[in-house]
């Protein structure tokens, strides 16, 4: 029996022995399978081609099928990417992990040879459990701190918003704070939209947004002017094209820039635009039933009205009717005819055209007009001219766009148009005709002041613009003006708007027909081919019909065209 049982405890403990054996083999191989599997993922993650995963990831960008666990994407009108959210590694430390300080700099700065020793030392040598190192690594990095097995590091995932075109339409796109929540532009108008993971698609178009910018910029550089605004828009409903404001900055620095450059001179700032606003003086005249198309006003002298004297930058000796007031851009027959309409007609038309209240554009970044409305005589001279009304370059867009197309109402938008919105008529088909023969008369004319945005075959017409800048303390610097011209194309059926602004040119000869009259040629002989628009030669038949109607005389009355 004690024979029995010493042989059963034997073969138990064999059994056990065994078994435990079996099991030790068994982990041992799934230990070495997995050690195995790290390494070889290891090895595959250093391997990767770095401009293989940037090709990756510029593709991934680009796609408009994106996930959208992510703030949604926004589109240009032809579904360019503008602003997108990726997902980002930042390198954090606990410095109370940290083994050897020494050693652990030594590794950091072999990856990161930008990081300063100094500053690492007091982030490893603080009390704190987390400290960030680096706000963004890439993958390559990532692969590379693996590699080295530096303690304490924790690599930790979070999203990015990032403008792929960095400065282009920054104005208008805006941008979001540490947080995701958008903080300017269309980034803050859209907000919930955006966060709540849908796409939004604009209707500015890269290209064209890009040239207008350009030509804008090389004109602002060459008269060393402070800065400009150009708004590219459509005619008929009102979609922007392009909406430059300059200077501006890149998105994906929005905290790092400085107000100068986030203020939006497009759609914010307020200027006085000076004798842009006879296009709209002119147009409610003719609208007035007041006054006759023909009828003449004397400006051989100067018009002194209380303290104030209105004169003229080039006199004419004689009686001019109003396309001549225009072409010539004469402010005492503007002071003369807005005396005949006065100014309850005056007031009633500008707020019409919008331009005593802020633009209902999708934008936070709104300027509200200043206008006086004390309805004193010499109030509603000066506004006929300008003076006295402050408003910003895409209010006088849409003025722009109301007078010719039409006479009804335009109301600027960075939405594509999805049905057709019937917008109120403010000035007769009568009125806008008349207005578009004498706008085409402003630039094709030889006594026009708009003769340098003359675009062969495309048919511009448009009103420039000198005014002294407003000085923030009371009255005006006498030697800074705000230049602009706001001009249509083709004005036999206008299609565009290009509205352009420059702030302060330096120089002797600092007027708007100087300085941005060559800028509206350019961008119209630039963009027509991108929107389809060919240039007509004078056996078309449409080419002048009912746009050269008036004769216009020089300083020799007798000289006509």
């Amino acid at each position: 029996m004690q024979f029995l049982n010493f042989h059963n405890n034997t073969f138990s403990k064999n059994n056990s022995f065994k078994t435990r054996r079996l099991k030790l083999l068994i982990c041992s191989s799934l230990l070495v399978s997995a050690f195995t599997t790290i390494g070889y993922r290891t090895v595959s993650l250093a391997s990767i081609d770095n401009n293989k995963t940037t090709q990756i990831s510029i593709k991934h960008i680009n796609s408009k099928n994106l996930e959208h666990t992510l703030r949604g994407n926004i589109f240009d009108r032809n579904n360019n990417l503008l602003a997108t959210t990726v997902n980002v590694s930042s390198l954090n430390i606990n410095p109370q992990e940290v083994l050897n300080i020494n050693e652990t700099i030594f590794k950091l700065k072999k990856v990161f040879p930008e990081l300063n020793r100094e500053k690492l030392l007091q982030k490893l040598n603080s009390n704190k459990k987390h400290v960030n190192l680096l706000r963004e690594i890439s993958p390559k990095d990532h692969v590379s701190l693996l590699k080295l097995g530096i303690e304490a590091l924790k690599i930790e995932n979070s999203n990015k918003r990032i403008y792929p075109n960095h400065t282009l339409a920054s104005h208008v796109l805006g941008s979001t704070d540490i947080d995701g929540k958008g903080i300017a532009g269309i980034e803050k108008s859209f907000n919930k939209k955006l966060n709540d993971g849908h796409d939004i698609s604009i209707t500015i178009h890269s290209g064209i947004q890009h040239i207008t910018k350009t030509l804008l910029s090389e004109q602002i550089k060459k008269f060393k002017a402070e800065g400009g605004a150009g708004i590219v828009m459509d005619a008929k409903n009102g979609e922007i094209y392009a909406l430059v404001s300059l200077p501006d900055y890149n998105a994906n620095n929005y905290n790092k820039t400085l107000d100068k450059k986030l203020f939006n001179k497009a759609t914010k700032g307020t200027y006085e635009l000076g004798s842009t606003l006879k296009l709209i003086t002119a147009a409610v005249a003719l609208e007035s039933d007041l006054i006759n198309e023909n009828e003449v006003f004397d400006v051989s002298s100067p018009l002194r009205i209380s303290s104030k004297t209105i004169s003229d930058y080039h006199p004419l000796n004689y009686s001019i009717n109003i396309p001549e007031v225009v072409v010539h851009s004469s402010n005492i027959g503007s002071a003369k005819i807005a005396e005949k309409f006065g100014p309850s007609t005056q007031l009633k038309y500008l707020k019409y055209l919008g331009l005593m209240n802020k633009l209902s554009l999708e934008l936070p970044e709104l300027g509200r007009p200043q206008v006086r409305t004390d309805k004193k005589l010499l109030t509603t001279m000066t506004i006929s001219y300008g003076h006295g009304i402050a408003i910003t370059p895409t209010h006088l867009a849409s003025a722009t766009a109301t007078i010719v197309n039409d006479g009804i109402k335009v109301d600027p938008t960075l939405l594509i148009s999805k049905s057709s919105k019937i917008n109120n008529r403010i000035f007769s088909n009568k009125t806008s005709e008349t207005m578009r023969s004498i706008m085409r008369l402003v630039v094709s004319n030889k006594n026009g002041t708009a003769k340098q945005a003359e675009a062969s075959g495309y048919l511009v017409g448009g009103k420039t613009g000198t005014a002294e800048k407003v000085n923030p303390e009371g009255g005006y610097y006498k030697k800074q003006n705000i230049v602009a011209l706001t001009s249509a194309f083709p004005m036999n059926n206008p299609k565009f708007i290009i509205t352009v602004m420059i702030d302060n040119p330096k120089g002797k000869r600092r007027t708007a027909g100087w300085v941005v009259a060559p800028v509206v040629n350019k961008i119209v002989t630039r963009i027509a081919p991108i929107l389809s628009i060919k240039p007509q030669n004078k056996s078309s038949i449409n080419f002048s019909k009912n746009l050269l109607k008036y004769k216009i005389r020089g300083k020799d009355k007798g000289a006509n065209l």
